[in-house]
Parts: structure tokens; sequence; C-alpha cells
């Protein structure tokens, strides 16, 4: 199903991009982005909509956080080939749900 980015969600990628080459691009667009979360065990991964052809690309950024109940998270801001926005890829190092997005602070 899509839908747009939470605002947990704008955050954590503004925080991310903010200082990387296609992160004007990015913030100046996340409110525009549809996404779908992805089959990924409850952990939180979300692929932007586009065309149906596209594929990884680059990391753009990543962030190590922990979940509230300790367990490391490794957040990634993938591009596809063509430098455009792709996936938030979110991989919690247990494989469990992520249990509370996490918060970055406000820029």
């Amino acid at each position: 199903m899509k839908r747009r980015f939470k605002e947990e969600e704008k955050a954590l990628i503004h925080w991310l991009v903010r200082d990387t080459d296609k992160g004007e691009n990015i913030i100046e667009n996340l409110d525009n982005y549809l996404v779908n979360e992805m089959d990924d065990g409850g952990m939180g991964s979300l692929r932007v909509v586009g065309k149906s052809d596209r594929s990884f690309g680059r990391e753009l950024a990543q962030g190590d956080f922990h979940d509230v109940d300790g367990v490391p998270v490794f957040i990634s801001v993938i591009l596809d080939v063509n430098d455009d926005f792709y996936d938030l890829d979110v991989f919690k190092g247990d494989f469990s749900p992520l249990k509370k997005f996490p918060e970055v602070p406000k820029t």
C-alpha cells in the first residue's frame, strides 16, 4: 500500500542526507514521495515508488542507532542507478521488528 513518509521518517532522512550531494533535492521532495513498506519482517524498510525498472545504485548516507530494546539498528538511504531516492533500508541486528523509529536531533 502506497503512503507518504511519516514525520519521524522524514526527520531521520533529513538528518541523514543533509550534508550529502543529493541531500538538498531529497529534503525538498520529502513531502512528495510515495513509499511502499518492504517485506522485511517489520524492521521498517521503505521503497520509494518510481519506475518499475529502477535498481540499486549506491548508498548515499547511513546511521547506526539502537532500538528501545537495545538492539543495534542500521539505517541507509539508498539511491538508484540514476541517483534518485530508491529506498530507506532499515536493518535490525537480530532481525526482529523495529519497536520505535530512531529519533534524531532537530535540524
